[in-house]
Parts: structure tokens; sequence; C-alpha cells
């Protein structure tokens, strides 16, 4: 049955950057991108339940930070009236796309790009505001893996590798938006899983993918879209295998038939009102180590920056003088005896009938959307990460003692201070109270 007051619309618009641009993701690019294999694009949903509105904006690209969200949400609000805690935006992703946020060793994001990106995520916004027309949503959740557990603990320690045993989210959640007609408007997915089966070797700009996934659903429904929002993938790779675009497409169409199962098997909910709440924290940062061992971290660090020097390899000299830097960074904190730092850390969540979506601002640990989907109050939650922003890696506590690139390195090209193992009580908590607010 139609939902009387339901009003949905659907928008997407290109945002591909030139040939040229620097690419994001991996450190050891050297030059721009050659080429543009496949488009990157921004897309929109737009539902209104005759009282309350929001939009759901999803968008091939790495990540975000608060200097570029906080003055797009104000500019979407400007534009079309809608608050900013009514808008949820979500990025794929994706290793093979743009510098977008400033990253500490990494060329600077061309602020050109940036200043036309930002107002194009307001057009397509605007865009799906203004076309609404009436809808019918339903909900579900289809099992599909394309990615595995990466904290690979070795006899040197933790490294980037394959954990089988690992927790993962084998499951995509699906909300399928229809016209009067019953004809598919919108395919909004989310599946955790990051967009890195092109590696640093990789010159030519992709959607990876989430890219093929997204075409090859709308290859089965002419006439809608298909947005991807990116999962809790903090701890998980996207299968690489040999690391090519044939790679990449097998499991952009895994996902797919996956979604497209899940579809044509969800059951339109008859009545649906929407509920939105957003929250601002600030999470403990660690605190600076003790003088000596930062002292003896920023002369072991010159001896490798110099090294590299020495070598003439220019990525690795810009790699190594960041580390360098931030750790005389660090040096100074414990020096002056900094302490209870912390970290903004923003939450924004929707509810959509019988179903919960929240978005958190960071490459966040899986184990955060098993924890909160597992607590929620609601039927189904779309647990989503690079949502509005991008703080950095959100580890899980029990996560700190083993080490590893997302705990102790990635910091490097993020910040000073690492988060404090007690940020995810903090998190989940909060998390789980915004959810709870709107049921």
């Amino acid at each position: 049955m139609m939902a009387e007051a339901l009003q949905a619309g659907v928008a997407e618009i290109d945002v591909t950057p030139p040939v040229g641009t620097n690419q994001g993701g991996f450190g050891n690019r050297d030059h721009g991108a050659i080429g543009i294999h496949d488009p990157l694009r921004a897309k929109a949903l737009a539902l209104s339940d005759g009282d309350r509105t929001v939009a759901l904006v999803t968008c091939d690209i790495l990540s975000l930070a608060y200097a570029f969200t906080d003055p797009l949400f104000e500019r979407v609000t400007e534009v079309t009236g809608l608050p900013s805690d009514q808008v949820m935006l979500t990025t794929s992703h994706t290793h093979s796309g743009p510098i977008t946020r400033g990253i500490a060793g990494f060329p600077r994001p061309d602020d050109a790009y940036l200043a036309v990106l930002r107002e194009k995520l307001v057009s397509v916004a605007r865009m799906a505001l203004d076309h609404q027309r009436p809808a019918t949503v339903a909900f579900a959740r289809g099992a599909v893996q394309v990615g595995i557990n990466r904290r690979e603990m070795t006899p040197e320690g933790m490294k980037l590798g394959r954990n089988p045993e690992g927790p993962v989210a084998p499951y995509v959640d699906v909300m399928a938006v229809r016209d009067e007609q019953g004809d598919l408007l919108a395919a909004y997915f989310s599946h955790a899983a990051h967009a890195v089966v092109l590696g640093g070797d990789n010159y030519l700009i992709s959607a990876d993918y989430p890219g093929y996934a997204q075409s090859a659903i709308e290859a089965v429904y002419p006439g809608s879209l298909a947005l991807f929002a990116q999962g809790c993938c903090g701890d998980i790779n996207a299968e690489r295998g040999d690391g090519t675009f044939s790679q990449a497409q097998r499991l952009g169409r895994m996902l797919a038939g996956a979604v497209v199962k899940t579809v044509e098997e969800a059951e339109p909910q008859d009545e649906v009102t929407l509920a939105f709440a957003a929250a601002g924290l600030d999470i403990p940062l660690e605190d600076p180590p003790p003088v000596a061992e930062a002292a003896a971290r920023v002369e072991a660090l010159r001896e490798t920056y110099e090294a590299a020097e020495a070598d003439g390899n220019e990525v690795r000299v810009r790699l190594e003088r960041n580390r360098l830097r931030r750790a005389e960074r660090i040096l100074k904190l414990a020096e002056q005896g900094v302490t209870g730092q912390t970290q903004r850390f923003d939450l924004k969540a929707f509810r959509i009938g019988r179903v919960g979506l929240i978005g958190l601002p960071g490459e966040v640990f899986v184990e955060y959307a098993l924890n909160l989907d597992a607590a929620s109050p609601f039927e189904q939650n779309f647990v989503l990460a690079y949502s509005n922003g991008c703080i950095g890696y959100v580890p899980t506590a029990d996560a700190y003692p083993g080490g590893g690139y997302e705990v102790s390195s990635a910091i490097d090209y993020y910040g000073t201070l690492m988060l404090s193992p007690a940020s995810e009580q903090v998190i989940l908590e909060e998390a789980g109270e915004l959810l709870a607010s709107l049921a």
C-alpha cells in the first residue's frame, strides 16, 4: 500500500577530477593521475514524510575533513533550507580518487577542485530535494562478503595482511525506494570493505569496486540510481586478488548481485515516518609519552629521514620528513606536560520507518557496527563510517595492545596524538543513546 505522505527524490552529478590530479590513499605515488578509467559520482536521496525531510548523500571520494564538511553543510542549509542535522554525507573511501583533504606527507589537495566539489554536492542535494514524488521504501539485509579482516599477527608483529578468523560484517544493508508504478528509483546500500582493490601503482582515476557495484545495479534497473555508503571497514580490506580492474569489477558484481537479490526480497513499509538526531562529542586522546621516550623517537626518525635523503627517493623523503615533524610536535607536547586533549567526533542518526541509520566520522573498525547493530532498538541498522567528515582511524580498545598500522602508524598522516582506547566506550554509549532516542 502506498504511504501517501512519503515522497522521495534522487539525483546524481559527476565529480571526476581532471587528469593530473594527485590521488589519495597510498603514500607511494610519485605523480598525478594519467587518465580516467571510470567516472566518480555523487548522488543524493531525499525523503520526506510530510513533516520531516532528510537527505542522504554519497560520493565516490576517499574522505573529507571537517574543514570541508562544515562549510558544505552551511551552504546546503543556505541553498535548500535543510538544517545540517538532516543531511548525511558518506564517502566510498576509494583509494583511486583525488586527494581531498590535507594529509601530512602527501601532496596538497587541489583547492580549486575542492571548491567545485563542494558546490556540486550542494547541487546534487538540492536537485534531489526539488524532484520528490510519491514513493515507498523497503528494507532488507542480504548475505555477501567481498573483504577480509586485514589485521594479521605475525612473529614480527601486526601487519596489514589477511586474518580469516578476524571479525567482518558479511552482509549488505539495502533500502529500496520505488515510485507509484513500482519502478525502482534508488537502491541505497552499505557494505564494509576498504576500496583498495587497485593499489598504489594505479594512476587512473577510479571508483574501485563500489563504482562497479553501483553501475551493475543501475544496469539491472534502468532509470534508477544506486547509492553506496561505506560501512565500518577500518580493519577490513576488499579481497585484492591480483589488484586489477577485472578484480574490482568481479567484487563489484558480487556485491551488486547481493543488492539486487535483496531489493527483490525487501517488503515495503506501509507507513514511514522520519526522525533525526545529532550529537557532538569530544573523545579522549592518548597523552604524550614520557619526554625521554619522545626524544628517542625523534632521534631515531631523524636518522631514518637522513637515510632517505641520502637515497634520493623523493616519496620516501616526503613521508619520513612528515614522520619526523610529527615526532617533534609530540616531543614538544611531552616537554610542556600537555595532557587530557580531545578530538571532535560528530554523530548523526536517522530513523526511516522501523530502520535506523547512524553515521560515524572516521575509519571505524567493523566491531563498532556489529556492537551497535546488536544493541540498537531497530530491526535493521545502517552503521556508516566516513560520514560527515573523517578524523582518522577509530580502533577498538582491544586493538591497541597489538599495535599495527591503524593503531600506531596511520596517525602520522592524520594528526598528532592518537585516540585513547577509552574512546570506544564513549562513542558506543553516545551512538547507542542517539539511536535509542529515535525509536
